[in-house]
């Protein structure tokens, strides 16, 4: 399957932007990425061997520890200082202390991601929705921007986005173009993800619409994605996250950004796809988020040869990075013990 992002096709789809520091839109650019095909036919074979993952217990696991990190990450992209066990114990309903508007920011995000599940993502009235309750209380006013808004380095303009003006228009041609391509999910949500993002159309909160959105076309593609955090996988990237944004919105090209997505997804999906080993899957299943150490694992599981244990559960379970050690520093410490982070 060849991919070929015709960037003057989507550029005049979505705007007419007149900037002198760019390429005018109207430039006719066509773009033809080997590696996002070569990417994308990996990532379909990962697809394929994680759908044979037959532990109910673990993917239960991973779709919890999952959306916990959609919403953690998320707003730690955006300096919030709250924890995972915090953020947890928020959505558990359960009193916390922090600065009161990061808990309602998280409050707002946790709500947000609830509400996608009955969101149509062709829908610009839902696409307001969802920054109204992403972003209540946390600006003057919801709703599209009326001001100008960019990226400022704090000497000069490093990115300006569309007027004000031209926002409406702008999005509601972006999602008639997302209505009507033929790319896959995970090369149409990446390019949604970044014309949001360059558009911005709100006062803020632009990053965290454009994430969710992101996180949930991949979902409604393939249970699968349930089973990962893109907004987890972007944190942990973030400063490449900027600087391949930043490259692709002064280029007026959002092919890397799309080489990046893609190439995030295909890392997590290779160490998920590990669990439809079923001796993998054994050993998380017994697992929790208290240390213990390999001889009681070894005893839950039924198993007396260590050397099997070590070769074929634990270390296969430590590689895909499911399992933390306790002293990492010394991995043959005598009194190491394991835990899993799917708690």
């Amino acid at each position: 399957m060849e991919i070929l992002l015709n960037q003057a096709e989507i550029l005049s789809t979505i705007s007419q932007i007149d900037d002198p520091r760019k390429p005018s839109a109207k430039c006719c650019v066509t773009l033809s990425s080997n590696k996002i095909d070569t990417e994308c036919k990996q990532l379909s074979a990962y697809l394929k061997k994680c759908q044979s993952i037959s532990n109910r217990s673990i993917k239960i696991k991973l779709r919890k520890v999952s959306r916990l990190k959609s919403i953690n990450s998320s707003l730690l992209i955006e300096s919030n200082s709250l924890s995972l066990n915090t953020m947890r114990d928020i959505i558990d309903g359960k009193a916390v202390e922090g600065p009161f508007d990061e808990i309602v920011e998280a409050k707002n995000a946790i709500a947000a991601y609830e509400l996608m599940k009955d969101v149509d993502l062709f829908s610009t009235g839902d696409f307001l929705r969802v920054e109204s309750v992403m972003m209540w209380g946390l600006v003057p006013v919801n709703g599209y921007r009326d001001g100008k808004v960019g990226v400022y380095n704090g000497t000069e303009w490093e990115y300006i986005a569309p007027p004000a003006e031209e926002v409406p228009a702008m999005v509601s041609r972006l999602f008639e173009w997302f209505k009507g391509t033929g790319y896959p999910p995970f090369v149409s949500g990446a390019i949604m993800h970044f014309y949001i993002e360059s558009i911005h159309p709100f006062r803020d909160g632009n990053g965290r619409v454009g994430r969710i959105w992101h996180n949930e076309i991949l979902k409604r593609m393939d249970r699968v994605f349930s089973l990962i955090s893109i907004e987890d996988l972007i944190c942990e990237n973030q400063q490449t996250y900027y600087d391949v944004l930043k490259a692709c919105q002064q280029d007026m090209d959002c092919t890397p950004f799309v080489e990046f997505c893609i190439d995030l997804l295909n890392t997590r999906l290779a160490h998920i796809s590990e669990l439809s080993d079923e001796r993998v899957a054994a050993v998380l299943a017994v697992m929790d988020g208290e240390f213990v150490s390999a001889a009681e694992l070894m005893r839950k599981l039924g198993l007396s040869s260590r050397t099997n244990f070590l070769k074929n559960y634990l270390r296969p379970a430590m590689a895909c990075g499911f399992v933390e050690m306790s002293d990492p520093e010394h991995p043959h410490a005598h009194d190491q013990r394991y835990r899993s982070n799917l708690f």
